[in-house]
């Protein structure tokens, strides 16, 4: 995809939640925007060890953070802390501590409880920056363990600032990755950390992830969301049209023009096929999905309205239409080995989540033959995410596969044994795959969901929610004034 489609691209999505990215056409789409553009009236920075386990490294870094003391008395003995905790994708912004959809379920519950908040912005990510480039050698301290260290170190200044006794209680907070982070924390330091609340957090750590593309599957056919199965057997049936034409000359050349490919023979190929087809050949927004949205095609009703309107030819032609008006008509160029220098620049600074998943939680997003992958199966196989670790930080597939069990024996993945986690997960969000569905044990309570997105429960209260998610943010609520009130 060219940099011009894929802005378009971008500009085209709605419905937008904070969460972990995720792969199109060679790109990660974060599902979720923010205002950053510079220096924030309202930002404060504290000074940070590059390395909490080596005494040998004595480099530091600004670490940026926020505080909302609107809530806080400042006169209880055992004082509420509620910690927003920072991860991946674009910058934390002043909305973080009172509108936004990192973490508004503790802000709307700050009040009850007189707490004082802060959100943690994690290290590489926005302007809490160690280096200016994002080389392979400048990455090797961009990982969980030390985001972890950033959070103990953040404790004892903050309490030193704030002058917080002891017993101060800290609950932890966050969706996706920093819900991940969030429930760490308390696993790591049970005597920092009282509480936490891990909303769609997938601890799970794996190489091949075909769950997120199953339940993919299983969210555009569920009608309470407005799918069908009428419009999965649309997207099923289309892509393996499009599997059957890229075995052929004549078909690829006839997708190339069907789907408006910018340079004739770009299919030849087989690498660029993945590229076109293995994430599917349109966007589904299964993991923000916002049955509120307004604008064309941005959730699975108004998308499956389209591809099953039988009027517009067959599901591959419906398929195609989707496709250009996701692109507003321009022409699209898949090209493995121009993603392959793009993600192999140290200038580029998405290089920051690929790293973590490639040397520590993996998630490959697969559509592999014989599973529910509603996509052209067998294109996108864990081979082309090892491929891409290795051309662009020279790490072995044994090394990555490695790191990534050695995540799962170091936290527990989803058997993570701790206490006062709650583990929250959205119906149809893709990420449950991997996340806590199962109470590990009798202190760590689960809650499903139905028909929500990627932690949409942390999204700031409307009207327009379905009455599952208010339901979801109450019983979080009463979880956490429970633990509080012991």
């Amino acid at each position: 995809m060219t940099a011009l489609t894929f802005t378009v691209l971008a500009a085209f999505l709605c419905a937008m939640v904070q969460g972990i990215p995720h792969w199109f056409q060679g790109k990660m789409i974060h599902d979720h925007t923010s205002n950053y553009n510079g220096a924030d009236q309202n930002e404060s920075f504290f000074v940070q060890k590059l390395d909490h386990y080596n005494r040998a490294v004595n480099g530091t870094f600004k670490q940026r953070y926020f505080v909302n003391e609107t809530q806080w008395t400042g006169t209880s003995e055992s004082p509420v802390v509620f910690l927003c905790v920072g991860g991946e994708g674009p910058p934390m912004d002043r909305s973080v501590l009172t509108a936004s959809a990192h973490c508004n379920d503790m802000v709307e519950l700050a009040p009850k409880h007189g707490a004082i908040m802060f959100a943690l912005e994690h290290r590489y990510y926005g302007p809490s920056r160690p280096f200016d480039d994002y080389s392979t050698e400048h990455l090797q301290w961009l990982n969980t363990e030390q985001a972890l260290g950033d959070i103990a170190a953040f404790h004892t200044f903050i309490s030193k600032k704030f002058n917080l006794p002891a017993n101060a209680r800290w609950v932890t907070w966050g969706g996706s990755y920093p819900g991940m982070l969030a429930a760490l924390a308390r696993l790591r330091f049970p005597h920092l950390i009282y509480a936490s609340v891990s909303s769609s957090s997938p601890l799970q750590a794996a190489v091949d992830m075909p769950g997120y593309n199953n339940v993919v599957a299983e969210s555009m056919a569920d009608k309470d969301v407005g799918g069908s199965q009428a419009c999965l057997d649309a997207i099923v049936a289309g892509h393996k049209d499009i599997g059957e034409q890229l075995k052929t000359p004549e078909g690829r050349s006839a997708l190339e023009t069907t789907f408006n490919i910018c340079k004739p023979g770009t299919l030849e190929d087989p690498k660029n096929q993945e590229q076109f087809a293995g994430d599917g050949v349109v966007y589904l927004p299964v993991q923000s999905n916002d049955p509120a949205c307004t604008t064309p095609y941005c959730d699975i009703a108004s998308i499956c309205v389209l591809l099953t309107n039988e009027t517009i030819g067959t599901p591959t032609a419906r398929l195609a239409n989707l496709a250009s008006i996701q692109h507003m008509g321009a022409c699209t160029q898949p090209d493995y080995d121009g993603m392959i220098k793009f993600w192999s620049s140290p200038k580029n600074l998405d290089r920051t989540w690929l790293y973590q998943t490639c040397t520590e939680w993996g998630f490959y997003q697969t559509c592999e033959t014989g599973t529910n992958c509603p996509y052209t199966q067998g294109l996108h196989t864990p081979d082309v995410d090892l491929d891409l670790c290795q051309q662009a930080f020279g790490f072995s597939p044994d090394q990555v596969t490695e790191q990534i069990n050695f995540a799962n024996s170091i936290y527990g993945g989803a058997n993570i044994q701790s206490s006062r986690i709650m583990f929250t997960n959205g119906q149809i969000d893709p990420w449950r795959a991997n996340g806590v569905a199962v109470s590990p044990n009798a202190e760590e309570p689960v809650l499903l969901v139905p028909g929500a997105s990627h932690h949409f429960w942390t999204h700031p209260s409307l009207p327009t929610d379905a009455a599952p998610v208010n339901e979801a943010r109450q019983a979080i609520w009463t979880q956490v004034s429970a633990w509080l009130a012991l």
